[in-house]
């Protein structure tokens, strides 16, 4: 790695640790990923042994494969604080299912799973759940909004996000409590850049309890098949696609479980943040509920949930004057392409008629977020029936408590009391 020092020009000043700079400095890591943009926009950081791609240029190739860069084997750079001897008795399940996920294959493996999940998630689909969607939002806001503190993640994100997903996968409603400890133990490890022994098993554990739970409810549906996703992938093939197998459904059902809900959970948490420090747009977006979308859009590129995504390099590649080697993990930084001013001028700034389509919170190219269409949808009800509710809101904690997640970023609560509307 001393090579890649010496390339990167001095960078040690520059460098920061994703995560411990994310807990202590929160929003102040936009900060130091715009300063690395400026100066060394492919950047090697020792501290996090790995290289960064800053500019939104530079990360749409990546994603968009004009890099030599796969998904494949990519988290055993994640289990690295356990000896590779281990993995079969101390972490078997991450192990094993990381690799079936969707969003961890690859080729003619990945191009099957993909086909057979998006025939259970199509736009009908999503659609069909936008009634439910939004008298969710009104019941669990209605008594929130009355001008006493409120827990928000806990009491009202989280139970939104959930209630919708569940409802759509066919999951039952008494595991839902179970949620947050199934995501936060899962993405406390895969979303982390050196996660602990600890924190691997206890992702590890988090994949066991998901797989009884779907193992559950797939029973079922062989002789008795609902109108939910959960049928729809043990029913999904194709004339030319072999259908999923079961440990491929649970490893799917892992990536919808908690990406499905734990990435809008944390956008309408940190949305919300957001409006307490904008308090203009709350009658923006009750004065054009035709622009939800673009305001949407502009909420997740401002609030930054979408951290990026870590890619394993391929082959030896030459970028912007700097050797990139085989083997090597490079991170796609969405945070800081969402922040080039070199396709969105003042950043910083909430612009809710700012052109948004080349953002990237869904990651462009064979991986796009096969779950955009859900997450677009629950924001749209959700923002809309806020803005009919309260006029405003006022944050309650000093400092937010950032979770150490750097792939999707998030709080562990927020406290705030909102304004009602009379």
């Amino acid at each position: 790695m001393a090579e890649a020092m010496a390339e990167a020009g001095g960078g040690e000043a520059l460098d920061i640790n994703l995560i411990e700079t994310l807990m202590t400095k929160g929003d102040g890591l936009l900060e130091d990923l715009d300063r690395i943009r400026e100066r060394e926009p492919v950047f090697w950081s020792e501290k996090n042994q790995c290289w960064f791609l800053t500019t939104h240029a530079d990360v749409a190739d990546s994603f968009m494969r004009k890099l030599p860069v796969t998904n494949a084997d990519r988290m055993w750079a994640v289990f690295r604080s356990i000896p590779q001897d281990q993995w079969e008795t101390r972490i078997p399940n991450f192990t094993k299912y990381s690799q079936l996920w969707v969003t961890s294959s690859e080729g003619p493996q990945h191009q099957r799973i993909r086909r057979l999940f998006m025939k259970a998630l199509n736009r009908q689909i999503v659609e069909s759940m936008r009634p439910y969607a939004r008298a969710r939002a009104e019941f669990l806001l209605d008594p929130v909004t009355k001008g006493d503190p409120v827990e928000f993640n806990e009491t009202v994100s989280r139970p939104m996000t959930g209630d919708v997903l569940f409802k759509l996968l066919g999951m039952p409603d008494e595991i839902i409590p179970q949620l947050r400890d199934w995501a936060t133990g899962l993405m406390e490890a895969a979303g982390n850049v050196f996660p602990s022994p600890e924190q691997l098993e206890r992702a590890d554990w988090a994949l066991a309890e998901m797989n009884k739970a779907v193992i559950v409810e797939l029973e079922k549906r062989k002789t008795d098949p609902k109108p939910d996703l959960l049928t729809a992938l043990y029913k999904a093939s194709e004339d030319d696609l072999e259908p999923l197998t079961v440990d491929e459904i649970c490893a799917q059902m892992h990536v919808a479980i908690v990406a499905g809900h734990d990435t809008t959970m944390n956008t309408l948490t940190l949305a919300v943040a957001a409006l307490a420090e904008n308090p203009w747009a709350w009658e923006y977006i009750h004065a054009n509920p035709d622009k939800m979308p673009q305001i949407v859009a502009e909420l997740q590129r401002y609030v930054g949930m979408s951290g990026g995504q870590a890619r394993l390099v391929t082959d030896d590649f030459e970028l912007h004057g700097k050797t990139i080697r085989k083997g090597q993990m490079l991170l796609n930084l969405i945070l800081s392409a969402n922040r080039d001013p070199a396709v969105f001028p003042d950043a910083d700034r909430l612009d809710f008629e700012r052109d948004n389509r080349n953002a990237m919170m869904f990651a462009p190219g064979v991986h796009f977020c096969l779950g955009h269409l859900l997450a677009k949808m629950q924001l749209s009800e959700f923002m809309s029936v806020l803005v009919e509710k309260a006029k405003g809101v006022t944050l309650l904690d000093e400092k937010l408590d950032w979770m150490p997640i750097w792939v999707f970023r998030g709080v562990y609560q927020l406290n705030v009391r909102f304004d009602p509307r009379s």
